[in-house]
């Protein structure tokens, strides 16, 4: 029996082992390689989008480049789509930091913001108790990608790490992510923390903003004093291959201003990276992307190639200087020439900081404008001027009312005894007149309306003959009725010595 189970299990062994020998290797789920040819062919939607310009092929899973003042999408490839972060979670981390603290507060370490996170990922080996400030932890942050210092930020703003988390996800809301949910302030692995290209994309505009960001985020290394816990300095590198030299300068970019890296085996390469180009602040988030035995490919050159594409097919346009149908010039009505009234402006105006992001071969008149007014209690803030091309939003700008100021003159009247001279100053009394343009406006406009009634009258009795006799006669008629002497209340002549004579009686 031993024998017959033996000689089975081995014709088994032998089958399988001449099965694999001959048999075709699939390499669609193992092999990183073909892996990596798939991401490449993967449809880009911007591509489908009507007269937009084509954008290239990256080897990213999902891609995104957007204009971070205008958020207008200019190239998109599976934006939606939910991925791994990685450690570009810590650009989240980092905006709250912005948001809820001075960057000279002091953050003591706790026993676990050190030790909770994995012995080999990312950390500058801070210690129990060590104390930091808010702005050496931002820089460990974003050039060393210190997991422990993310801890330590999220605890000294929330309590926990789990309370921070909750804070992450609303404001991940706030800035319009749809499908964006975050457990941790670092971005080590979680099936429940992930992202999406175009998510990551909004809030790293919104952290853009700050201009402390953009110094962190932008600076190649930095060194970081003693503290209470360690005697030696530790210089501190910018892991982001298009901002620092620190492993290979070939992809270095000075339009590139702020980024972020980002890698675990499940998220495979993460980067986000932030560059001004054209006068367009550009925000490019790839996901997703195997690397190779050579550095910063194709991480970086797939970046590089956006970055190409966007300068090279899109423009900045102001809308203000362009826009002709909702545009409200500087009125005329009451610019007499007099200084009271020569400096009127209009009750609305545009915002002139709108801008739109257009394909260079379209023209600002390609655009579609709509307008949304705004029904918002204590704000001069009337209508959004939104514009879309190709079916994209591509910008906007605001209507906002007019300040109401009253102009203030100053009227001096100065004694006639006393001389102005340059050595002997005259304090004269001064009278204020405050003058409101707008009821001025509002009375003139009735005037105005009154008089043109006035000359339209007076036009139409003249074209049909209209008698306007009719009036005198009347008048005539009742002055006649009123004199008569069957009228008792008719007004009587009385001579100079009867009106004597009554006073007398």
């Amino acid at each position: 029996m031993k024998f017959l189970n033996r000689f089975n299990i081995s014709i088994l062994a032998s089958v399988f082992i001449l099965s694999a020998a001959f048999s075709k290797p699939v390499y669609a789920v193992t092999d990183p390689a073909a892996a990596s040819e798939n991401r490449y062919h993967m449809p880009i939607q911007s591509n489908d989008w009507e007269n937009w310009p084509s954008g290239p092929q990256v080897y990213a899973e999902s891609a995104i480049v957007m204009e971070a003042s205008t958020g207008t999408i200019l190239y998109a490839k599976n934006i939606d789509e939910q991925r791994y972060p990685a450690s570009i979670t810590k650009i989240m981390t980092v905006l709250l930091a912005l948001e809820n603290l001075e960057m000279d507060e002091e953050v003591t370490f706790s026993h676990n913001a050190v030790y909770s996170i994995d012995y080999d990922s990312s950390h500058i080996a801070r210690d129990e108790g060590e104390i930091l400030t808010v702005e050496e932890c931002l820089y460990a942050i974003m050039l060393e990608s210190a997991n422990e210092c993310s801890n330590a930020i999220a605890e000294h703003i929330a309590g926990t790490t789990e309370a921070f988390a909750e804070m992450m996800n609303q404001r991940a809301i706030e800035l319009g992510c749809t499908n964006t949910h975050f457990v941790n302030p670092h971005g080590l692995p979680n099936e429940n923390h992930y992202t999406t290209a175009h998510d990551m994309a909004l809030i790293t505009s919104a952290a853009s903003k700050h201009e402390k960001f953009r110094q962190i985020s932008g600076t190649n290394r930095y060194t970081l004093r003693t503290t209470n816990k360690k005697d030696q300095e530790l210089l501190m590198n910018n892991h982001h291959y298009m901002i620092s030299a620190y492993k290979t300068s070939k992809f270095l970019d000075d339009t590139v201003f702020a980024g972020k890296t980002g890698y675990t085996s499940v998220a495979l390469n993460t980067l986000v990276t932030c560059a001004t180009r054209g006068g367009m602040d550009l925000v490019v988030v790839t996901m997703k992307t195997q690397g190779t035995g050579q550095k910063g490919v194709p991480i970086y050159t797939d970046t590089a190639n956006l970055l190409n594409y966007a300068s090279e097919n899109f423009h900045k346009v102001n809308i203000s200087e362009n826009e002709s149908n909702f545009s409200i010039g500087q009125s005329e009505l009451f610019n007499t020439g007099s200084t009271i009234f020569g400096d009127s402006v209009p009750m609305i105006q545009m915002n002139t900081d709108g801008y739109v992001i257009l394909p260079v071969h379209a023209a600002f008149e390609d655009a579609a404008p709509q307008l949304k007014f705004v029904d918002e209690e204590d704000s001069d803030l009337i209508a959004v001027l939104s514009y879309t091309y190709a079916g994209q939003q591509i910008g906007s700008t605001e209507l906002h009312l007019y300040e109401n100021k009253l102009q203030e003159y100053d009227f001096q009247k100065i004694d006639d005894q006393q001389t102005a001279s340059a050595d002997t100053p005259v304090e004269t009394p001064s009278r204020l007149i405050k003058i409101d343009l707008k009821i001025v406006a509002i009375i003139a406009g009735i005037l105005l309306a009154i008089g043109l009634l006035i000359l339209v009258f007076l036009r139409i009795s003249k074209e049909y003959a209209i008698d306007l006799g009719f009036f005198r006669r009347w008048r005539y008629r009742r002055k006649a009725d009123w004199n008569s002497f069957s009228n008792k209340n008719r007004r009587r002549y009385q001579s100079k010595k009867r009106q004597r004579m009554k006073r007398k009686r």
